[in-house]
């Protein structure tokens, strides 16, 4: 995704001139919009920042059109990375300069105590050269639009790289201002746009930037953070053995997980792409906190009941399968008490996923062909369908739909991890003895089929459960 919006317009800037005047008072043709970056480096240097601004917006609005990405050379590229370095050496300047102590000024009071420190303030041009670095990065992003030439140019053949790192370190490490702010957006979108379709920038990008996006990713602005996602994602989507490398960053899932819960649509697509690699749900499930893994649950749940491109590995089904097996004890513990953890809600998330593998051909078979998830279900079942004819508790039917109108009283009873599991229950056993003798046999041996035939009803507990026990279970159970 290339990004190409014109952050910043200044109408009394004009671009193309075809002819104007040297410094002999000559008279010299333009042949392009790009003469005038040949006084950018010495505008640069001697902090005339006005004309500097000026200068680069109109060549970051002239990269807006196509064919100047297309004529622009290598030589103004670098000229454009020079501007960086010479501007980013006030960031540090004022950088130093903000923590400077001058031990020789500590006043003290009558008594000897020391008073508060108060630095002795320079003056400086901070403002002006983080404007002019953000035009910079704007003129940088603009060039790269739809071009890998200068991708790689820029890339390989100038500074700008290293320079964009060694800015973005510095605004990360400082108090964030607005402008500051706008200079990280401006600066992640050029590295975004360095490595979008081009497989040999993102590798060169991943190794001198991956320290600063994996800051960036942390960062409090959402934007920037979002544009970090956007230049791991393409990294990652382009180079399989950086994406291996990755596999177990579990800070770095963690905080993408954060991000998508915020509908980041970059830190999502990341996640896909993550979760698609073989291993590495075993590998990473286990590290995290529960809010974060009902997170992937619900992603998976998305991505495999859905037409998406990303393919989940089997692997990762049989795992989720397995924890499930071992775990699914635990939603028997919430009849009658109120949840205390979210241990159910991660089961009951489990089960409706399986169910919903179950009906997919490229999990049907190997789930079928585990004859202790089918048995653990169809104990469940029983288990559950017996608590909830005890007394009235959270597994016992409720006849009315009109009952589970939205009220505070019923918010516990859509919220708890009972509602639909036993549905999902029915789903899962329907497709699991769907077309398998074998399974059929089961599920009659374990005495399931009169409470299934006791499943016919309606429950508002579990939505949908009478469609699911006729068509999915009692038909394929009982042809035979």
């Amino acid at each position: 995704m290339d990004v190409e919006d014109n952050m910043s317009s200044n109408s009394n800037v004009m671009v193309g001139y075809d002819v104007e005047t040297n410094n002999d008072g000559e008279n010299v043709t333009k042949d392009n919009v790009f003469w005038n970056c040949e006084h950018l480096t010495t505008l640069s240097k001697n902090k005339e920042w006005q004309k500097l601004l000026i200068t680069l917006t109109s060549v970051s609005e002239a990269l807006l059109k196509p064919d100047n990405r297309k004529r622009v050379t290598v030589e103004v590229l670098g000229i454009l990375s020079q501007v960086l370095q010479a501007s980013a050496v006030e960031l540090n300047f004022d950088t130093a300069a903000e923590t400077v102590t001058n031990l020789e000024n500590v006043s003290v009071d009558a008594t000897g105590n020391q008073l508060p420190f108060r630095p002795i303030v320079f003056g400086n041009c901070e403002t002006d050269a983080v404007a002019a670095i953000t035009e910079t990065f704007r003129a940088l992003r603009n060039s790269c639009v739809g071009e890998p030439k200068n991708q790689r140019a820029i890339t390989e053949e100038t500074v700008a790289v290293e320079e964009t790192c060694n800015i973005l370190n510095i605004l990360t490490s400082q108090q964030s201002n607005q402008n500051h702010v706008t200079c990280l957006r401006v600066g992640t979108q050029f590295l975004g746009n360095l490595v979008v379709n081009n497989k040999e920038t993102q590798p060169i990008i991943w190794n001198k930037c991956s320290s600063v996006l994996l800051s960036l990713l942390k960062h409090e602005d959402e934007k920037v953070a979002n544009y970090s996602s956007m230049v791991i994602y393409n990294i990652l989507l382009g180079c399989p053995n950086i994406s291996k490398a990755v596999e177990d960053y579990k800070e770095m899932l963690e905080t993408l997980i954060d991000h998508a819960m915020k509908d980041s649509e970059f830190a999502m697509f990341t996640i896909e792409l993550l979760l698609s690699k073989e291993g590495y749900l075993p590998m990473m499930y286990g590290k995290l906190d529960n809010t974060h893994q009902l997170f992937l649950l619900e992603a998976l749940h998305s991505i495999i009941s859905t037409d998406s491109t990303t393919q989940i590995p089997v692997s990762s089904v049989k795992f989720l399968s397995e924890q499930f097996k071992v775990r699914s004890d635990c939603i028997l513990k919430t009849c009658k008490t109120d949840v205390e953890s979210l241990e159910p809600a991660e089961v009951s998330k489990q089960l409706q996923l399986l169910a919903t593998a179950s009906a997919c051909s490229d999990y049907r078979s190997e789930l079928q062909s585990d004859k202790s998830l089918l048995i653990t279900c169809a104990m469940l079942l029983r288990s559950i369908h017996s608590l909830g004819k005890l007394d009235e508790n959270h597994f016992s039917a409720i006849q009315k739909l009109a009952s589970l109108s939205i009220s505070d009283q019923n918010l516990d009873i859509l919220e708890h991890p009972a509602f639909g599991f036993k549905s999902s229950l029915v789903q899962i056993l329907g497709n699991l003895c769907w077309k398998h003798l074998g399974n059929q046999n089961e599920v009659r041996e374990l005495d399931c089929i009169p409470v299934l035939l006791d499943c016919c009803n309606i429950d508002a507990r579990n939505p949908c459960i009478l469609f699911v026990t006729r068509h999915r279970m009692i038909a394929p159970a009982t042809a035979l």
